[in-house]
């Protein structure tokens, strides 16, 4: 099994924690995995994907580049560079919320998902990228869920333990998501 994941957004919407939430979770697993990463000049408002390959076996090349398996594309400025990035047979995860416009390639699958709408209705719309990888996880099979929340208690630490319950919350909002998607 070797998935290679493009995670992205604009600065500020959790691109990156989604892809080193996921490399936690592969060494939780003791999975092989590699992650780089690309931002925009700003801190926040910049384009910024995480690149990561999650694999059983030894990673010779650590390139993610027009070939990923499993895209996500969290805001409008970055939708179409993350469905050109995917391969053919790739799943792309749109949060439907914030990517208004969505273009045809029928070689991809796009699910389109309200992340940001619900996150918002949860009360912080900053768990928006923990709902996306939520529903990312659970419909690919990538990667265990228990993996993913150790992962994330692990990132909390003592710092943000006060932030966990929500991040929790808001994965499984993610999984429940991706099972209503998948139902259709």
């Amino acid at each position: 099994m070797k998935y290679k994941c493009a995670f992205s957004g604009s600065g500020g919407q959790g691109a990156a924690l989604m892809a080193k939430l996921t490399c936690y979770a592969g060494i939780k697993e003791s999975k092989q995995v590699v992650m780089t990463q690309t931002y925009g000049v700003e801190q926040r408002g910049g384009d910024s994907t995480g690149f990561v390959i999650v694999s059983d076996d030894p990673i010779g090349n650590p390139i993610v580049e027009s070939d990923a398996d499993i895209g996500v594309a969290m805001s409008e400025s970055i939708y179409q560079a993350s469905l050109e990035g995917l391969k053919d047979g790739g799943v792309l995860f749109v949060n439907s919320s914030m990517v208004k416009t969505v273009l045809t390639r029928p070689e991809v699958t796009q699910v389109l998902l309200p992340v940001s709408g619900l996150a918002q209705d949860m009360g912080n719309v900053r768990v928006a990228n923990i709902i996306m990888l939520g529903a990312v996880v659970q419909f690919t099979k990538m990667l265990s869920i228990d993996s993913i929340i150790a992962a994330l208690t692990d990132a909390m630490g003592k710092k943000k333990a006060s932030l966990l319950e929500i991040n929790i919350q808001a994965l499984n909002a993610g999984i429940e998501l991706a099972e209503k998607e998948a139902a259709k």
